[in-house]
């Protein structure tokens, strides 16, 4: 049996990536709890580096929101590692949010990107969070769809798709930040977030049905939530 350890002393750091308008902002204020935390859409210009802190169910989170690109290149990456150093310890999980229904070309691209110029350590500490599921589920609704599963549109990916999503162990969430009562699909971002941060004691996978399982069953250490 494992030894309880208590990880509330311990801050957990999250940095949020993807294209502009795929949610990056809202999933932050989702996570914090606040839905002003981060700026977002015609509220900014210019958008640039900002981070938050709170803490939530007895967690302390640090959560760093980026630039919307639709290409990472090395510049980017100096930067992100810079801020990163400077505000962060650098033992984060990167959140990589993706609006359901636009996993393209484009985002197979933009995330080879960040692989190349972060590093391999970026797949494994990586999350991916589908956003904008209210607007899916409406669209599928509209096409005669009436209890669309999230599950359903992961089956209809393609084959590249999939296989970035394996390089992340499968790790993913649906999210629909405009929803209030968000709080258990919070509870297993953090969850994953705290096992992945302690990957190198953890001998399995992380995925986002295990920690489901986990935060349910509140069995599981680092699912032990006030």
């Amino acid at each position: 049996m494992a030894t309880s350890i208590s990880f509330s002393d311990q801050i957990i750091n999250l940095v949020l990536l993807g294209r502009k308008g795929s949610g990056k902002s809202r999933t932050g204020n989702t996570i914090l709890g606040s839905k002003e935390a981060f700026k977002f859409g015609y509220q900014i210009e210019n958008k640039s580096y900002a981070i938050e802190r709170a803490t939530r169910f007895d967690r302390h989170l640090s959560v760093i929101d980026t630039p919307g690109m639709n290409n990472f290149l090395p510049e980017e990456s100096v930067k992100l590692r810079r801020y990163i150093s400077e505000m962060a310890d650098e033992n984060v999980i990167y959140l990589l949010c993706i609006k359901i229904g636009r996993f393209t070309e484009q985002e197979n691209i933009l995330i080879e990107q960040y692989i190349r110029y972060i590093g391999q350590d970026f797949e494994k500490r990586t999350i991916v969070i589908f956003t904008h599921l209210d607007e899916w589920i409406s669209d599928c609704q509209d096409q005669g769809i009436l209890e669309p599963k999230f599950e359903d549109f992961i089956a209809t990916l393609e084959k590249n798709s999939i296989g970035l999503l394996e390089k992340f162990d499968m790790r993913y969430i649906s999210l629909n930040n405009r929803k209030s009562g968000n709080d258990e699909i919070v509870k297993q971002i953090i969850c994953m977030a705290e096992e992945l941060t302690q990957q190198s004691s953890v001998l399995r996978p992380v995925t986002h049905h295990q920690c489901e399982l986990e935060v349910e069953s509140r069995s599981i250490l680092c699912c032990n939530f006030m």
